[in-house]
Formats: structure tokens, C-alpha cells, sequence
């Protein structure tokens, strides 16, 4: 019960005891309205029911497919093998390296992984190449808590850190976190490997499932931003495998 019904409630029940109407069937009628109100709140205080985790034949419907993004090339990478030893020497930076090698973090395998390109017209070679991990994390909670730990490891490991991806040791010399319209269930970040090479990333967040996207240049000399067209298109499919 608010504040506000709480106030309301006990001045009329001065009225009635003014006017000598308080008896017993007022006070029980009172003691009703006193039980619905405060169902009413406790009923307002849970909130609406977390999302289902997608199942893993989800996950891979669900996945961007060649030509659902106009202008860009869509292959299926998901037999990939996953890299059990990627690994950050700091525990707190250990969410930036889920999302640099992200099959070793899965969750039950339930994840869908597609090599994007652009290629311009007349060439052979792409300008751009883009790499998306659609998964699920065990609950939407648990898909929230990851963005959480995301944003908190992208602001605490800025300086750098050093990394272990397929048995070889790296030096990440800096993370930055990008200016967004993604909203709080995003994280845009960009890191900087010692030997100069750029890239980007963004994790979003929709219900219990999280898309990861990187992106690097054709000489990864230079930051590219991940395409809001590759974004939105992978998020109306998530929608829809939802319903």
C-alpha cells in the first residue's frame, strides 16, 4: 500500500468516527479494503515474469542468415572450435575475454556463431569483417548480471591487460567504452592489442539471450564501429523467436 492510500484510508475512518458510524461492519469492510490494497502492492512489487531461455535449435534459427541484412555477406561459423584456454592473467578483466573468445563461455553449447563481411563493389577483398555470437545465458537475471560484469571489467581493466587466446600470450594495451544509443542492456567497447591491432565490440542484451558482435578493418590498423543495421536486424530476429 502507497503512502498516499494510507493517508486516505485513515481520514476516513475519523470522518466515521465523528459522525458515530464506525461499528463492526464498517471496521470489517475497512479491514477488507486494507487486504485488497495491500495485495494489490505486494502483486505490483514482483514485477513482470523473466523470459525464457531459448533452446539451442532457437539459438540457431534465431541467428542472422545470408540475406537477412542487405549489402553484407552472412556465413555459418558454428562448427568452430572453442578455446578452452583464453584466459585473463586479471580475474576482473575475465568478462572482456568472454566476449573476445566467447564459445569457451557458453552456456550448454546454446549458441549460434556467423562470419559477416562487407565487401565493396568491384573488389575482392572485404573492407570490413564482423564476427556474431548469438547465446543464452541460464536466466534473464543471469543474462543482465553478465552486462553488469561487462561494463564493470570495460571500466576497470582501461589501462590494459594481458591475455592468453589459443596458447599465446598478448598484451592488451587498452579498453575503451564507446559513446552509445544502445541503452543500458548494451555495452560498445574498443580494445588495442600491444602489437597495434584494433577492435570493437558490443554485447546486447534481450531477455535471456546476449549477441556479441566484433569488428576489425581490413588491416585492423583502425577502430570500425559494429553496423546498427547488423545490430537491429539480429535483435527483430530474437524478437520474433521469442514469441
Amino acid at each position: 500500500m502507497g503512502r498516499a492510500e494510507t493517508v486516505h484510508l485513515e481520514v476516513d475512518i475519523t470522518e466515521m468516527r465523528a459522525m458515530g458510524l464506525f461499528g463492526k461492519r464498517v471496521t470489517a469492510a475497512v479491514a477488507t479494503t486494507v487486504a485488497l490494497l495491500s495485495a494489490t502492492a505486494c502483486g505490483e512489487d514482483k514485477g513482470t515474469a523473466e523470459s525464457e531461455p531459448l533452446t539451442k535449435t532457437q539459438i540457431a534459427q534465431a541467428a542472422l542468415e545470408e540475406g537477412d541484412v542487405p549489402g553484407y555477406t552472412i556465413r555459418d561459423n558454428s562448427g568452430v572450435q572453442s578455446d578452452p584456454s583464453a584466459r585473463a592473467a586479471e580475474k576482473s578483466c575475465q568478462p572482456i575475454v568472454a566476449v573476445m573468445a566467447p564459445v569457451a563461455s557458453a552456456d550448454d553449447e546454446r549458441l549460434a556463431l556467423r562470419s559477416i563481411v562487407k565487401t565493396p563493389t568491384g573488389s575482392e577483398s572485404p573492407e570490413a569483417s564482423y564476427q556474431l555470437v548469438l547465446s543464452t545465458a541460464g536466466s534473464e537475471s543471469a543474462a543482465e548480471q553478465t552486462v553488469q560484469d561487462l561494463r564493470s571489467a570495460v571500466s576497470s581493466c582501461g589501462s590494459g591487460f594481458e591475455v592468453t587466446l589459443s596458447g599465446e600470450d598478448y598484451k592488451i594495451r587498452q579498453v575503451a567504452v564507446n559513446k552509445s544509443e544502445l541503452g543500458e542492456k548494451a555495452v560498445d567497447f574498443s580494445l588495442e592489442y600491444q602489437m597495434g591491432r584494433k577492435m570493437r565490440y558490443v554485447m546486447v542484451q534481450n531477455g535471456a539471450s546476449l549477441t556479441k558482435i566484433s569488428a576489425s578493418g581490413q588491416f585492423e590498423s583502425k577502430f570500425i564501429a559494429v553496423p546498427r543495421k547488423i545490430i537491429d536486424a539480429q535483435q527483430r530476429k530474437l524478437d520474433e523467436a521469442a514469441k
